[in-house]
Parts: structure tokens; sequence; C-alpha cells
């Protein structure tokens, strides 16, 4: 089974370029990796905004003798033309073998002109692959609505070792826009003396970069690192956090830094927002709390400090489930399953 895999890759400073580089390492199968123009590493790179993305994919389907072909979608401007929006990415559904897409998001809300366009094309993209894959259970159970058969697979980690806590660190780590709600953690450390936050992670806007250094202003428990973090960094600061923070107030995707944190068997405190807090609960990982609540996320950070062993039996078993390795076979029963319904 030979599969080529549409998506940026390394060195691109993108948390899915990460992603894709850790999956495609871990598939046991054969992997050909398609990414974009700046994706270094990959084997194939093309433009993934052009409109003749059909056209691209189909010359490396017949010269590679793919099987299948499986697409990472993001949002942004990953697939987005200036002048064709997404229909290049829409148009290259159409292949003669089966496609296979990876829905980062999930969206369920279709209110306001915004969400009717996100809906539009995910009914449109997911209508026409072979099978969609999503990364929580719930985001998959609804797109069975779809026609495609939809799964639920983990995002994937590298398992190491839990260790007792340090002290009462607490870190944030991601991109940093408005749906992130960083503003109340940063308000929450007003009720937790003796503790410190570090916000790690490159602001999408100046707006929001302004908003964050006001908050943190006056708060000598609050450090702020703003800028693209790089891998040596970004270790430095999660061996050194006891647990981390997603105080988010938008979330239709499952999020890489959640699973970074998991990975190096931190606990932490979520809000109930999207799709993030759906392995928390099941697996028993953290807190879980109401979103835009400082008093809420300060509380939380102290539940979790005082549960913290229980957390990381349960980070543990999360741990088992979700390795890159497990990962990885999952996707290739998909590929399997949808292969077989393609020869009948």
């Amino acid at each position: 089974m030979k599969i080529g895999y549409v998506s940026k890759f390394l060195p691109e400073k993108d948390g899915g370029a990460i992603y894709a580089d850790n999956l495609c390492a871990n598939m046991p199968c054969s992997v050909v990796k398609i990414g974009d123009t700046a994706s270094e590493t990959a084997d194939y790179r093309i433009n993934l905004r052009s409109f003749f993305l059909k056209e691209k994919l189909d010359g490396i389907a017949k010269k590679e003798k793919l099987d299948l072909i499986h697409i990472q979608y993001v949002l942004g401007g990953q697939y987005f033309g200036k002048y064709n929006l997404k229909l290049g990415l829409v148009r290259a559904m159409s292949q003669e073998i089966p496609v296979v897409l990876t829905f980062t998001e999930v969206h369920t809300s279709c209110t306001g002109l915004r969400g009717k366009i996100l809906c539009w094309l995910q009914n449109k993209l997911a209508s026409k692959s072979a099978a969609s894959i999503a990364h929580t259970p719930r985001q998959a159970e609804y797109m069975k609505k779809y026609k495609a058969p939809s799964y639920h697979i983990h995002m994937g980690l590298i398992p190491r070792k839990t260790k007792p806590r340090k002290g009462r660190n607490v870190l944030f780590f991601g991109m940093l826009n408005y749906g992130k709600g960083v503003e109340y953690l940063i308000e929450a450390m007003d009720g937790l003396p003796g503790y410190n936050l570090v916000v790690a992670g490159i602001a999408i806007t100046k707006s929001y970069e302004e908003l964050l250094r006001k908050k943190a202003e006056g708060r000598s428990n609050v450090k702020l690192d703003i800028r693209w973090i790089p891998e040596n960094v970004k270790k430095k600061y999660l061996e050194e956090a006891d647990i981390m923070a997603f105080p988010y107030v938008w979330a239709p995707y499952q999020s890489g830094a959640l699973h970074d944190a998991l990975s190096y068997g931190k606990p932490v405190v979520v809000t109930e927002t999207g799709g993030i807090w759906e392995i928390i609960k099941e697996y028993n990982c953290g807190v879980i709390v109401p979103a835009k609540d400082p008093a809420a996320i300060a509380e939380g950070i102290k539940k979790a400090l005082q549960n913290y062993k229980e957390f990381q039996a349960g980070i543990r078993k999360y741990q088992k489930d979700a390795n890159w390795k497990a990962v990885g076979k999952k996707h290739a029963r998909v590929y399997t399953e949808v292969l077989e319904r393609a020869t009948r």
C-alpha cells in the first residue's frame, strides 16, 4: 500500500508540519510526502493554493503509482488562493484514486457569513472524500452527517515518563490569537500568589500581542515570550512546567500544544470549549473549567496541582492509546478499509 500525504512539512514553522512529519514517520506503509513550496523535507513540493492542485496531485499519483491520497485539511492560508479561494482544493478531491481528508477543524455552527462559508466548504470536501478523519469522538460523530465514512483517530504524541511536580509553574504554549483566551489566564494569576506563568508562542495579530503585553504589565508572576518558539526552547519550557493551561474561548479543533503537555506528563486545565476537553474528561488528565472566567481558571490550576498524581495516571493511559505508532497503525487500517470499499 502506497499513500500520498499532502500537508506542509518541516522546516516550515507550522504545527501541522510537525504533526505531518511525525505521522508519516510512523506509518506502517509506504508514504510519499507532498508538501508546499517551502516544505524542504517533502518528496514533492508544489503550490497547495494553486487552482490546478488537482492536476498536480494526479500527476504525482500516476508517477508514484499511489493507491490513495490523504490530505491534511487546515483552515487559513494553506489551501487559500488569492483569486480561487479554496476551489483548487475542492477540485483536487476528484481523483482517480480515493482521497481521505483529515479535518483539523470541524465546524458545527453555521451562523453568520463566515460560519456559512466554512460549513459549505466542510460539506463539499467531506462529501467528495472517500473517508474523513477527526481528532475527537464528538467531531467524528458529527462528520457522519456527510455521506463519507468518518473515523476518530487521536492526534498523536511521543510518550515521555511522567515526573513529580517541581513547584507551581504554569505554561501556556501555542499560537496566540483571540480564540485562545490567554488574557483570562493572565488575569487568573491575580488569584494565584506563589505561582508563575509563562506565555510562549507567536502572535497572529499585532493587536492581540499588544493586548497580552498590556495585561501582563504590573504582574510580576507573568512572563511573555512572544515569538516563534524553536523546538529546543519549547522542550525547556515543557520540562520546567508543572501544569499547562488552555483557556480557549473558541476551539473547533484538537490542540497540538495539548498533546505536547500530555506527551511530557503534565496535567492540564482546559476550558469546556470546542473539542479540546473531550479526552481530558475521558482519560481524567486534568481539570475542565468554564471559558472567560479567571476565577474558575485559578481554582482549576490549584485543583490540578492538588490532584497531580491522579491526573498523571490518566495521562499514562492516554499515552498508550495516542502514541505515534498506535496512531500510524489506525491510519493504515482506515486506508485498508477505504481501498477495500473502492474495489467492491
